[in-house]
């Protein structure tokens, strides 16, 4: 019975922890670029496992090898991060004049239309070459995961358990916690993001430009945090 209290209690706060305001200004900032819901469900899942994979290594070391962090890691993280995500609302400020739609139909008559956001040589050569960055969204995930409160509040009830078995449970059932959160939230805002492409593109990339606003201001907080 404990040990199930335990896991659901995981669960319960890896959904929790995947929706502070920085994880969700990060993911958003990729997600309003190429808002297609299979793409933005991408970005969720890859910021998740960037963010779960790192807090389980760093878990699985602190059981096994009982390690303590200096404070003075966890401070410059947390600068590291808060440059991230100026660099990262920045580049979508910057980059969202770029969000145009495409416009196709299949075979059966289905209409759809896609928003995306290319490089100027790009959209000036007439060719569609979309930039996906999932390389980077998983990069800050990880980033995410040694930094702020994701060591801390997965970590606390690893405190007194010796079984390294029980403590990779809970880690990976807070990973699962956040990429299903995470998961759901990038979809979210992809059809959000989307309806609003469709009305046009205009409005388009005033929702990309306030995600990027967003994205910065969360940013300097953490700095001056």
């Amino acid at each position: 019975m404990e040990i199930v209290v335990l896991l659901g209690t995981a669960l319960l706060l890896g959904v929790l922890h995947s929706l502070e305001p920085d994880h969700l200004a990060a993911v958003s900032a990729f997600v309003v670029r190429r808002p297609a819901r299979r793409e933005a469900l991408g970005y969720g899942l890859r910021w998740a496992a960037g963010h779960g994979g790192v807090i389980l290594l760093a878990g699985s070391a602190l059981v096994l090898l009982r390690i303590n962090v200096d404070a003075a890691v966890g401070h410059w993280l947390e600068r590291l991060v808060g440059v991230s995500l100026v660099l990262l609302g920045g580049w979508v400020l910057l980059t969202a004049r770029t969000l145009h739609a495409h416009f196709h139909r299949h075979e059966d008559g289905t209409a759809h239309v896609h928003l995306h956001a290319h490089p100027e040589e790009v959209l000036a050569a007439g060719r569609h070459q979309p930039h996906h960055h999932r390389h980077a969204v998983t990069a800050i995930g990880a980033l995410h995961g040694l930094a702020g409160t994701a060591p801390a509040v997965a970590l606390i009830p690893l405190v007194g358990l010796d079984s390294l078995a029980v403590s990779t449970a809970y880690l990976l059932v807070f990973g699962v916690g956040t990429a299903v959160a995470m998961g759901l939230y990038a979809m979210f805002a992809g059809v959000v993001a989307g309806h609003a492409a469709v009305r046009s593109e205009r409005l388009g990339r005033a929702l990309a430009r306030v995600a990027g606003l967003g994205t910065v201001v969360g940013g300097v907080v953490w700095l001056l945090g």
